[in-house]
C-alpha cells in the first residue's frame, strides 16, 4: 500500500518556509501499513511548519481515504491532557498536586478520608500511587470485553478506592495504573463541580483550540470521520468511557494533534504555556521504560536532547506522540490499527527510547526456588545477566537494581530484597507487596500438604456468597465434584481440601477456613493471607425468586 500523494503544510508555529520532516518518513509510514486493513495519519511540526502524512482508508469494506481531519481513538495519551488539567486546575488555584483525591470524592467526614489521604493528585498522575492497573470490580476479565470501560461510573470508581486504597503503597517506582488516573480526572472533574468532560473541555481543549478533538462517552454519538478500529485484520468496535475517561477516552486528528504539538514547542506566548511546563519537570524514574515520568509524560534521553512522549491504544486502535524542545520539532502517529508503532515515532526524532536498567551484577548468586508456601513458590532465574521473578502460575517479571541485593518488579507494585548467611551466600528472599513482608527460604523443600476428597454434599454446602468488605467478595461454587472461589473482578480459580472446611489455593499463597453455626450449617469463611485472617459471614440464600 502506497502512501498516498497528499501533502499538506499548514503554519502554526511561524511563517511557513517548509517544514523538514525526515526524508524517509514516506519509507518508515509505508512499511508500518503495508499490508493492513485501516490506515495511518501522521503530523511532523517543527519550527518552519507541519506537514501531514497519511495512507491506507477506513476499512476494507469502506473506501474513505484516510486524511489530516480522521478521528482515531488517541488510548492513553488521554492521560497526558488529565495531567495538563491538573496542572491548569493548580495554576488557577482549584487544587493543589498534594491533596488526595479523597478530598474530592469522599464526604468531608468520611471515615475513609485518613487511610486514603497518601493518595495525592501528584502520585495518580505519576503512577506512584500504589494503585491497581485496573480496579477489582470492573468485571472478569476485562481485557476481553469488547467496551470493558462503558459501564464503569463514578460510584464504582469511589468503591473500588475504598477497595483498594486503604492497602495501597505509596512509592518512588512507577506502577501503571490506569485506575490511578481515572480517579486523578474524576477528582479534578469534583473540584470544579462538574463532569470531566466539560472540565477538560473548558480548561484544556478551548484555550489550546482544539475543536475536532472529543471524548468517547458511553451514550454519545461518535464524531463524523472516526475510524474504526482492527485487531489481527479484523475489525472491532470503538471503546467508550464513563469514569475511566481520564485514562484513556479522548478521540483527535492528525490536524488538532499538530496543534496540540505546537503548543507543546511553544514559546512563553503559547496556550497553557506554564502547564506545560508544569508536566514537563521530572518526577520519577520509571523502570518499566527507563527514563523519567514529569506529570503525565514519559521523558526519553538527557539535558538537551530530552524527548517527551506517550503513547496509547485501544482494542483497534494505536497513537504515539513525541516532541525535543532542544529540536524544536515533533510528531504524532494515528492509526486504526492495534500495531506498535514506537520504534517509528522515535525514528522520526532520530533517537530511540530509554531502555530500563535490568541487568544485575553476579546475578546467578540470586537464581533458585524460594517457597512462600508448599503450592506457590517464587523461581528466581537469569537470561543475559538480567533476573527473573516468576511465581506459581504466574508470568515472569523483569527485576530491576535499586541497591545491594534489592530490586522493584518491573510492572508490579513490590520489591524483592534477598538475605546471605554467615558465609555470604543468599539464603532467601523477602517479598515486599501491599505493605506486608513475606519470607521464603531458598531451595526450602516443604511436603505439599495432602489433598483429600470431600464428598459432593458436603462441598456444596460452602456454595454461596462471602461479602469481605460491601465492595469485595468471594463467591464459592461447586462444579465437578471440585470447589471454586471467585473474588469481584477476578477469574475462578480451584481450592483443594486437606481436611474437612480447610481448603488452600495453588495459585496463590492464600488458605480457607469455613467456620459453622452451633447447628453444624456453614456460616462463614476466614481467608488466611498476607499474614492476616480476615472473616467474612455467608450471605443467606434468597429463596423468593
Amino acid at each position: 500500500m502506497k502512501i498516498l500523494s497528499l501533502l499538506l503544510f499548514v503554519s502554526l508555529l511561524a511563517p511557513l518556509v517548509s517544514a523538514k520532516p525526515p526524508p524517509d518518513a514516506r519509507t518508515r509510514l509505508d512499511a508500518w501499513v503495508k499490508d493492513q486493513p485501516g490506515g495511518i495519519a501522521a503530523a511532523w511540526v517543527d519550527a518552519d511548519g507541519v506537514v501531514f502524512f497519511q495512507a491506507g482508508k477506513f476499512d476494507t469494506d469502506d473506501s474513505r481515504p484516510i486524511t489530516p481531519d480522521t478521528q482515531f481513538e488517541i488510548g492513553s495519551i488521554t492521560k497526558v491532557f488529565t495531567a495538563l488539567l491538573l496542572a491548569e486546575s493548580e495554576r488557577l488555584g482549584k487544587v493543589s498536586r498534594n491533596d488526595s483525591a479523597a478530598k474530592y470524592l469522599l464526604p468531608t467526614a468520611d471515615p475513609a478520608q485518613a487511610a486514603l489521604a497518601k493518595i495525592t493528585l501528584l502520585s495518580l498522575t505519576t503512577h506512584t500511587s500504589g494503585l491497581p492497573r485496573l480496579p477489582a470490580n470492573i468485571g472478569a476479565n476485562p481485557d476481553a470485553n469488547p467496551d470493558p470501560y462503558a459501564a464503569y461510573d463514578r460510584s464504582a470508581l469511589i468503591a473500588a478506592l475504598r477497595i483498594h486504597g486503604p492497602s495501597a503503597v505509596a512509592r518512588s517506582t512507577v506502577s501503571y495504573s490506569n485506575f490511578g488516573v481515572s480517579v486523578l480526572g474524576e477528582s479534578l472533574a469534583a473540584a470544579w463541580g462538574t463532569s470531566y468532560a466539560e472540565a477538560l473541555r473548558e480548561h484544556v481543549l478551548a484555550p489550546l483550540g482544539l475543536k475536532a478533538t472529543t471524548l468517547g462517552i458511553a451514550g454519545w454519538p461518535p464524531p463524523a470521520g472516526l475510524a474504526p478500529g482492527h485487531t489481527d485484520g479484523k475489525r472491532v468496535p470503538n471503546w467508550t468511557f464513563l469514569a475511566c475517561a481520564p485514562a484513556g477516552a479522548v478521540r483527535s486528528s492528525a490536524r488538532d494533534m499538530a496543534v496540540f504539538l505546537a503548543a507543546c514547542l511553544g514559546g512563553e506566548n503559547a496556550p497553557l504555556r506554564s502547564a506545560f511546563a508544569a508536566t514537563m519537570q521530572p518526577q520519577h524514574t520509571v523502570p518499566e521504560t527507563g527514563g523519567q515520568i514529569g506529570l503525565g509524560w514519559f521523558i526519553s534521553g538527557e539535558k538537551d536532547k530530552l524527548v517527551y512522549w506517550h503513547n496509547g491504544a485501544t482494542a483497534g486502535s494505536h497513537a504515539f506522540v513525541a516532541f525535543s524542545p532542544g529540536t524544536g520539532a515533533g510528531v504524532v502517529l494515528l492509526a486504526n490499527v492495534q500495531k506498535g508503532m514506537e520504534d517509528v515515532g522515535f525514528a522520526f526524532l532520530g533517537t530511540k527510547p530509554s531502555a530500563p536498567r535490568t541487568v544485575a551484577p553476579n546475578a546467578a548468586e540470586y537464581a533458585g526456588n524460594y517457597p512462600l508456601t508448599p503450592a506457590f513458590v517464587i523461581a528466581i532465574t537469569t537470561k543475559d545477566g538480567a533476573l527473573f521473578a516468576q511465581a506459581t502460575a504466574q508470568p515472569p517479571f523483569a527485576l530491576r537494581p535499586m541497591t545491594t541485593d534489592r530490586f522493584s518488579l518491573i510492572g508490579v507494585p513490590a520489591e524483592i530484597s534477598f538475605e546471605r548467611g554467615a558465609d555470604g551466600k543468599v539464603i532467601a528472599l523477602v517479598l515486599h507487596q501491599n505493605g506486608i513482608d513475606q519470607r521464603a527460604l531458598r531451595g526450602e523443600t516443604v511436603p505439599p500438604p495432602d489433598e483429600i476428597l470431600l464428598p459432593v454434599e458436603i462441598l456444596r454446602e460452602y456454595a454461596g456468597e462471602y461479602p469481605l468488605s460491601p465492595q469485595f467478595s468471594l463467591t464459592v461454587t461447586e462444579a465437578d465434584r471440585a470447589l471454586f472461589v471467585q473474588a469481584t473482578g477476578q477469574g475462578k480459580a480451584a481450592v483443594y481440601s486437606t481436611a474437612k472446611d480447610e481448603f488452600f489455593y495453588k495459585i496463590v499463597a492464600a488458605r480457607l477456613t469455613f467456620t459453622r453455626d452451633a447447628t453444624g450449617k456453614v456460616s462463614g469463611l476466614i481467608l488466611h493471607q498476607n499474614g492476616r485472617d480476615l472473616p467474612a459471614k455467608k450471605l443467606p440464600v434468597d429463596h423468593t425468586n
